[in-house]
């Protein structure tokens, strides 16, 4: 048995660190010493009140480890000493699972993960942490456990842009430079478009720039939509990503698509719901296509993991470089409630 320390949110603005046992690794399973798990946006919604959760909370899920401990039946791919972070869970066995599509398996409950069955959620934001072999992704040690807590959002991101099937030279336009927004823009140049960033925090601009990677749109100074039809020479977007959930994003990207055959990627959600004003009759007659995306298969955390393994992406722009111990958890959600960028939880700082 292995005692383990672990975040938990008891309601909203209600957080604690407890103290549990984790069971016995068994044959398949990895023990991992936690290093890092960053606070994503559901994450500190729920801290707001903004999302129901189930009660108590231990969840995290954007994290890395090291693996200290493995079953007798773990593969010879996993070294005591590596670095993993882990796909996300899916059964394996259902019509979904077995044709590629992790994301869509319907066979998982809310309380993930192994051990402390009385809490909901995946026990990330902890010391030690249990997870089946199967699960495990390798990560470069080399790269520091912030960047390398990314592998899920950039999984997700890499999801996102496989549906646009963005072809060489397209014009994309980003909707929001916050943490997703930047990644949305890395991958997507990655993928051989012409990117275009939106924004309208000074904070967020500068960050965007600080990419390199195309034109940043001033939303404060310059009509988005214009600047975008000036900048394609009229004839507007490819396609749109929104990498913020915001009625009033959704109209510009609305209006900054070309004429025919333009895309809309739904990225971020948002809560309170915000509202789409959309024509049917104009979606049918230009040939439009609305996308939604969330979550990620098993493909595409690897991807990611080969992105950050061998720097091809640059994560760091998507975190606020605040680091914060275990023991202050509730801190952490409070700042990261507040920051434009990534907060990190260090789960050694018992």
């Amino acid at each position: 048995m292995t005692k383990t320390h672990f975040g938990v949110l008891l309601a909203p603005y209600s957080a604690e660190m407890h103290v549990g046992e984790l069971p016995n690794v068994a044959p398949d399973q990895l023990l991992l010493k936690m290093e890092m798990c960053n606070i994503c946006t559901e994450d500190y919604q729920r801290w707001l009140g903004l999302r129901e959760f189930n009660k108590p909370m231990a969840d995290g899920h954007e994290y890395t480890g090291i693996i200290i401990e493995k079953g007798r039946n773990v593969s010879d791919i996993y070294q005591i000493g590596d670095r993993v972070g882990r796909l996300n869970d899916h059964c394996g066995v259902c019509e979904d699972c077995r044709r590629g599509l992790s994301s869509d398996c319907q066979n998982t409950g809310p309380k993930m993960g192994i051990g402390l069955e009385d809490y909901y959620g995946q026990k990330a934001f902890a010391d030690y942490k249990i997870i089946p072999q199967r699960l495990a992704v390798r990560i470069s040690n080399e790269i520091p456990a912030p960047q390398a807590a990314f592998l899920e959002p950039l999984a997700t991101v890499i999801a996102g842009i496989k549906r646009l099937h963005i072809k060489p030279l397209e014009t994309v336009v980003v909707i929001g430079a916050g943490p997703m927004g930047l990644l949305n823009a890395q991958v997507a140049k990655i993928y051989g478009a012409n990117v275009i960033i939106t924004e309208l925090v000074p904070k967020k601009i500068l960050r965007g720039k600080s990419l390199g990677i195309g034109e940043v749109v001033d939303s404060s100074r310059f009509e988005p939509e214009k600047e975008v039809l000036r900048l394609t020479k009229g004839v507007g977007a490819d396609a749109i990503i929104f990498a913020v959930g915001n009625s009033i994003a959704y109209q510009q990207g609305y209006k900054m698509l070309k004429k025919l055959r333009g895309r809309m990627l739904f990225f971020a959600a948002n809560y309170p719901k915000p509202e789409l004003d959309c024509d049917p009759n104009d979606i049918h007659y230009r040939k439009m296509e609305l996308i939604g995306t969330y979550n990620a298969d098993n493909a595409d955390f690897f991807d990611a993991a080969n992105m950050l393994s061998n720097g091809i992406i640059d994560v760091s722009t998507s975190l606020e470089g605040q680091v914060f111990p275990l023991r202050e958890y509730a801190k952490a959600m409070e700042t990261a409630s507040m920051a434009d960028y990534r907060i990190s939880v260090d789960c050694q700082g018992t």
